[in-house]
């Protein structure tokens, strides 16, 4: 790969539709489902957020706009199941579990060019957005699935729980492998950082 400073805007748009194309692919294999919704998958999400901390946040946004109605396709099941609630809920649904979910990845590459060092870089990278999922998900919880809540729990205390078992796990397995990634001697896949 290219150092990403050094590519043309073509290069650029080509590097994030593969990236998409690679997300997408991983994000078939088989992995742990939740009932309602929620997956951890096998690292899906890297591939996105190196487009974001090595084109930026713009081309983040951009890049994980494109993977979220990728997603969304994948979960109309899921939109479709909440569509027998209300309308409401199905846009819902669509919105806060995919598309500003997915969307919100794209903001990596400012947090990864604010931060001083590179291994500073990619925790606030993934946490952050990490975090903005769980956040998404959990707001979906209580305002779209709250109803599904078993008898004697609180609906955001379930909410928190079941999306935390899901997202939390899926972030600590996309930090590990942009981590191994990172230490690859020969791959420029993320920019440097005049700290390291």
């Amino acid at each position: 790969m290219l150092a990403p400073g050094k590519m043309s805007k073509t290069a650029t748009l080509t590097e994030c539709a593969i990236l998409v194309a690679v997300s997408f692919v991983l994000s078939l294999i088989p992995s742990f489902s939740m009932p309602l919704g929620g997956t951890i998958s096998w690292f899906s999400t890297v591939p996105i957020l190196l487009a974001a901390i090595r084109h930026g946040t713009a081309w983040g946004a951009g890049t994980a706009l494109v993977y979220s109605l990728t997603q969304l396709l994948l979960g109309m099941s899921n939109v479709s199941y909440a569509a027998a609630t209300s309308l409401a809920a199905a846009v819902g649904c669509a919105l806060l579990d995919y598309i500003l979910a997915f969307t919100l990845i794209g903001v990596a590459g400012g947090l990864y060019k604010a931060a001083k060092t590179k291994t500073g870089g990619i925790l606030s990278a993934l946490l952050v957005t990490g975090l903005f999922r769980l956040l998404c998900s959990f707001l979906s919880g209580i305002l779209i699935w709250g109803p599904y809540a078993p008898d004697g729990w609180s609906i955001p205390l379930y909410s928190l729980a079941y999306n935390a078992a899901w997202c939390v796990p899926d972030v600590l397995l996309a930090l590990i492998a942009v981590f191994a990634l990172s230490k690859i001697s020969g791959l420029a896949l993320l920019p440097a950082k005049t700290n390291e």
